[in-house]
């Protein structure tokens, strides 16, 4: 999608605008409203990546019900935090990034206390946040928009997705590269609700299986309105039927059926020739030797004689039998 690039950052805030317009028609209801302390949101934003809000909502809840605090979620294993997590989309990747920021963030502080945070600038902020191990760019600014109010973009593997199909960004740029395309072009106080509704599309049951199809290369970010509306009303297309191709094939085998026929046939009448003239054969070699041989001796040389191979044993079985054998 080449022609993302060529769009200005005023044309992909117009753009944006009406997109939110047509999103708050099919999802209904504001941003989430929460108290959570920094460590507390940095955990919510772990499990609210490429899941639903109510999804990670739950494993949040489920997470402080079954341990008693931080420090216990610490010390347990990555397998005693992936089945409290539950059916959470990569439930163990998650709980292992859990374990690991709690146990740097202790090492680092002596305590589960990131309040300071805020009072940072934001440079400071995302320099702090980027050393806690194994955090992706989504958890960190989703901590930074959330506690410190700051003027970033969340965008997780499922929005990038959304995102390349509705020609906001291209098909090569990563996760942060869209993230600062989205952010040139929204206002500090209208990016939070523009995130919260492109994570309810790309996480949409029924609309997402579109984003992962290709798209035309004459596709542009002007028309992603007019195709989000599109697609909200008639849904995904369906991918194109293989019956054309099925058909071709079998006319295609057809032929070789009738020839392999034939070649069959000519087979079966040579092994009927080639045991008749086996038959032949020995009937003349056995009345050769009864003629040259004396009478008292012509059963036992007769039966060596006949001792041949399974083939030629059932072929003489198989002869009516003459004045000739014994």
């Amino acid at each position: 999608m080449a022609a993302s690039k060529s769009l200005k950052s005023s044309d992909r805030q117009s753009i944006i605008k009406k997109l939110t317009t047509e999103l708050k028609k099919r999802y209904k209801g504001g941003l989430p409203k929460t108290n959570l302390s920094v460590i507390e949101t940095l955990i919510y934003a772990t499990l609210l990546e490429d899941s639903t809000h109510e999804d990670a909502e739950a494993a949040f809840q489920r997470l402080f019900d079954h341990f008693f605090d931080l420090n216990e979620i610490r010390v347990s294993s990555v397998d005693e935090i992936k089945q409290v997590l539950g059916d959470l989309r990569d439930a163990d990747w998650k709980a292992f990034r859990l374990r690991e920021a709690l146990q740097d963030i202790f090492e680092k502080h002596f305590a589960f206390d990131m309040e300071g945070l805020k009072r940072k600038t934001l440079d400071a902020a995302q320099k702090e946040l980027g050393a806690i191990p194994h955090q992706t760019d989504f958890a960190q600014s989703y901590t930074l928009q959330t506690c410190c109010t700051s003027h970033v973009v969340p965008v997780d593997e499922s929005m990038l997705l959304a995102l390349r199909w509705l020609a906001l960004t291209d098909a090569e740029s990563t996760g942060q590269q869209a993230a600062d395309e989205v952010k040139s072009a929204t206002k500090k106080s209208d990016a939070p609700q523009f995130c919260y509704l492109l994570k309810y599309l790309s996480i949409d049951e029924k609309l997402s299986p579109a984003f992962v199809q290709d798209i035309e290369d004459t596709v542009t970010g002007h028309d992603a309105s007019k195709r989000l509306a599109g697609l909200i009303k008639n849904g995904p297309p369906k991918p194109p039927k293989a019956k054309p191709a099925k058909k071709a094939a079998e006319t295609k085998a057809a032929p070789a059926k009738k020839g392999t026929t034939k070649k069959s046939s000519k087979t079966a009448s040579q092994k009927r020739w080639s045991r008749k003239s086996q038959l032949q054969s020995l009937r003349r070699r056995s009345r050769l030797l009864r003629r040259r041989q004396p009478r008292n001796q012509r059963p036992v040389r007769l039966a060596r004689l006949l001792r041949r191979s399974p083939l030629q044993r059932r072929l003489l079985a198989r002869a009516p039998r003459s004045r000739f054998d014994c």
